[in-house]
């Protein structure tokens, strides 16, 4: 009987020795926990950069953008100069076709020269003089025809400021107003364009 109660007594110590322990924290405990927060502290801060990173993280930025811009430049700097090339070749290209049609022409106005030339040396009556010139007018308006060189039509036809020049006015009987009824001198087309107008005298 004296056994059970001794038994008891000691349970009944070891549940209170249990009970203390669950009490509140001793001062080890409570500094291992505020080392631990300022450890926590410590690793916060550190993964958030500094001001002499951030200032280093925009230089070497700042650094790639102006490689880029000087590649860039580079770029644009051959392109001009790529573009110069072609304007002058093609300058020159232009002015060498104006050169050759000029000669081309020449050329072509060269045998009319010859027969002129021969006419004129040519001893004989006026009739026969008058056929070698009408040859070579001939020939002329051959070399025109090659070049697309047409007259303007003008007598007969109604004044037309585009194409016609008018020196003086005329009243004519049977004549519209503004009716051409003389050619002073012949107008020319280059193809489609006037590169002469006609100089006329047209009805009142």
């Amino acid at each position: 009987m004296e056994e059970l109660e001794k038994d008891k007594i000691e349970r009944n110590e070891e549940m209170s020795e249990e009970v203390k322990g669950e009490g509140p924290p001793s001062e080890l405990e409570q500094s291992e926990e505020v080392v631990e927060e300022k450890r926590e502290t410590e690793v916060e801060q550190k993964k958030e950069p500094s001001l002499e990173e951030i200032v280093e993280e925009l230089r070497k930025k700042l650094e790639e953008k102006e490689k880029e811009a000087k590649e860039y430049l580079d770029i644009a700097q051959r392109i001009k100069a790529e573009f110069d090339n072609y304007r002058k070749r093609t300058e020159k290209e232009k002015a060498e076709m104006i050169s050759y049609g000029q000669e081309q022409v020449i050329i072509e106005l060269l045998p009319v020269i010859d027969n002129f030339e021969r006419a004129l040396a040519t001893e004989g009556d006026y009739n026969s003089l008058r056929e070698g010139l009408e040859l070579i007018y001939r020939q002329f308006k051959r070399v025109l025809d090659k070049f697309e060189v047409r007259e303007i039509e003008a007598e007969g036809q109604m004044f037309d400021p585009y194409k016609h020049h008018a020196l003086a006015q005329e009243e004519v009987e049977g004549k519209q107003p503004n009716e051409i009824i003389e050619v002073f001198q012949k107008g020319y087309y280059l193809k489609d364009k006037v590169i002469r107008p006609s100089l006329v005298k047209v009805a009142k």
